[in-house]
Parts: structure tokens; sequence; C-alpha cells
């Protein structure tokens, strides 16, 4: 596991996080802490965190994430992963023991043409809802079901971390929505958006969501390597810091972040900014 979380830090290093609008006055900054060895540190406290907005130090609260996620898995279902859907739909287990937990909760969509939601939160089985997928046709409505995944996600405590988890190949095909529309759904409904990717396109419009919203997108290429990769995310989910705060300067428009921590040679890995509305 060590080995997914090493990989899982060198992509974080060579991510470029875009800023994210936020509507709101609370600046919510999800943060992982990374050794020089790249190892995850947990067990900090408040006062080994600083927070500078524009350059500015802020007065920040500390939660850790160890509260139940809500996650709202959405599968692609179609013909392009047709390959990859019959390990898929043997890992629901896995994902509901490292993913969710004990004490969260998940639904699951399949997609293609149509929305099917296969487990809705609060009822149903995961390992059954996985192993119900089938591949079939040739649209992968993505874009849509992850709408439907926010709407979902809405319902689900805002104390929860919200999680939206794509499971396929980063791309849309007849989806009326827009990856722009997305983002602004997931920035506003405060949904991180992970990916678990099975294909080696180069051109990957999930990317920039994924970045934007404080997310991973993690490769597999068999069953092995998506059981890591569940692992490796749970690890993350379980091991950020929630630091928050008000700006101590209220002028609108576009805010930088950074994140110090009092620990020798350690890295934070934190969005780089948002831009405050004047509402």
């Amino acid at each position: 596991m060590l080995s997914g979380i090493a990989v899982l830090g060198a992509l974080l290093v060579a991510q470029d996080t875009p800023v994210i609008r936020v509507p709101v006055r609370l600046v919510a900054v999800p943060t992982l802490v990374f050794s020089k060895e790249n190892h995850l540190i947990p067990g900090l406290k408040k006062t080994d965190f600083r927070i500078l907005d524009n350059g500015i130090p802020q007065k920040i609260d500390l939660d850790i994430l160890d509260a139940p996620v809500s996650v709202a898995i959405a599968i692609q279902a179609n013909q392009d992963v047709h390959g990859s859907v019959p390990f898929i739909a043997k890992v629901g287990s896995v994902m509901d023991a490292h993913l969710v937990g004990a004490t969260g909760r998940a639904a699951v969509i399949a997609y293609g043409g149509d929305i099917k939601i296969l487990k809705p939160f609060g009822s149903g089985d995961v390992r059954a809802a996985f192993r119900g997928i089938s591949a079939a046709g040739v649209e992968a409505r993505a874009i849509d079901a992850g709408m439907e995944a926010i709407a979902m996600l809405k319902e689900r405590p805002r104390t929860q971390a919200r999680v939206l988890l794509f499971i396929g190949q980063p791309m849309d095909r007849g989806s009326e929505a827009s990856w722009a529309a997305l983002q602004h759904e997931a920035d506003e409904e405060n949904v991180a958006i992970y990916a678990l990717n099975s294909s080696d396109i180069k051109a990957d419009p999930l990317l920039a969501v994924i970045a934007a919203t404080g997310g991973t997108e993690l490769h597999f290429r068999n069953q092995h390597e998506l059981e890591n990769a569940i692992g490796v995310l749970g690890v993350e989910l379980r091991s950020a810091y929630l630091l928050s705060y008000y700006p101590k300067s209220p002028d609108a428009g576009p805010h930088t972040i950074a994140v110090e921590v009092s620990v020798p040679g350690a890295r934070t890995h934190a969005r780089p900014g948002y831009v405050l509305s004047p509402n």
C-alpha cells in the first residue's frame, strides 16, 4: 500500500490545480501532508498549520476528515469498457470496505446511453449493485451521470465529506450538460471529484475538473490494480486535514492560498486559491 501512496504523492506534486470560484465567505481547504519520504503524515494539530490568504496569515479551524463519507460512484457501462466490466463488477466488497467504510454511505450509478441508479443512498447493497453492471451501447453520458450523482449528494449532510467517484474512461458521449457545468455544481455543493481511469487517453477532459475540486485520478488495467487504487483513495480520504477560515480581507476577486506546516521536510497538497464572490 505504501508504494501506492507514494504514487499518489508524486501525482499530486505534478498536478496543476486551477483556482476554484466559491460563493461563500468561509473557505475550506482539505489538506494532505507528506513527509520527505513521500508518506502521509497523520496526527497533526491546528497549531502545526499556518495559512496565508493573499499573503495574510489567517485564524484557522481544523477538523480531521474521519467523519462518515458520502460517496456517489458513477460507473461507465458501455461497449468501450466491455473488457473492464467483468473485474469492475467484482470489486464491490473492496469498495465497501476500504473506501466507504463502516460509517460511510454510498450510491451507485451506471451510465451509458441511459443513467441507472443501481443503489441509492440509504438502501441496497454496494456489492450487489456492482455485480449488476453490464456493458452495452455506444454512448457514455458521464457528465449527466455526474450531475445526477451530485443531485443525490445534495441530500447528504454537509458535515460529511461528499465525494463523486467516476470509474471508467475519461470521456463523454451524448450528455446534455458540459464539463464546466459539472465543475460548477461540484463547487456549489462542496463535492470532490475523483476518478479511477481504465484508459490511456492523453486528452483527459476530466483532469481539470478533478484538479479544481481537490480530487485525484488513478489508473488501472486489471482487477489487482483497481483494488489497490481503491485502497489508496480510501487512505487519502481518511488522511486529509480539513482547514477552514474566514478571510481577513473581504475583497472580492482572486485569492491565493498557501498552507504551511511545522514539520521539517514536509510538504502540503491543497488547492492554491479561489475567487471570492462579491455576494
